[in-house]
């Protein structure tokens, strides 16, 4: 019997600690929600002062300073942005000058090779050609030599001195 009091009570502490721990977690929740809906309305009311200090209206001398260190706040946030912007059109403006020099040298470069081909194909025909009239020339030599021994009658074993 003694080991179920013990089972009992054991059971009951848990309970009891469970049911503290839940609590707490609510405690706590409700404590954290508070907090932000304070820290919203502390926003809130800042921001109405700062509007109503920018749009001229008077103000209470203890928060002058905050409102004052806010505006110059403001200024050097619009300030940066207005340097980041500029700097982004700068980056961007080196980017696409950088896609139109590669697009370019590409260019080049596919022109070079085109002409080099051409040159190439140019030099070979030249070169044919060239060796069709020495072919020719040579043949045209022949002929001559042929025509010139039978004019005179020459026997083919004499060599033509020039």
């Amino acid at each position: 019997m003694a080991f179920f009091e013990k089972l009992n009570k054991m059971a009951k502490v848990i309970e009891e600690k469970t049911n503290d721990s839940l609590e707490l977690s609510k405690l706590n929740a409700k404590a954290g929600n508070a907090e932000i809906g304070f820290n919203n309305d502390i926003k809130k009311i800042g921001q109405f002062y700062y509007e109503f200090f920018m749009a001229g209206g008077t103000v209470e001398p203890n928060i002058l300073a905050t409102l004052q260190s806010a505006k110059a706040n403001q200024e050097t946030i619009a300030q940066a942005k207005a340097e980041i912007e500029q700097l982004n059109a700068e980056i961007e403006a080196k980017k696409e000058e950088a896609r139109e020099e590669r697009a370019a040298a590409r260019e080049a470069a596919k022109a070079e090779r085109e002409a080099a081909r051409a040159a190439a194909k140019a030099e070979k025909e030249a070169a044919e050609s060239a060796a069709r009239a020495q072919a020719e020339a040579e043949a045209a030599a022949a002929q001559m030599e042929t025509a010139v021994e039978e004019v005179l009658e020459i026997p083919a074993e004499t060599e033509i001195v020039e």
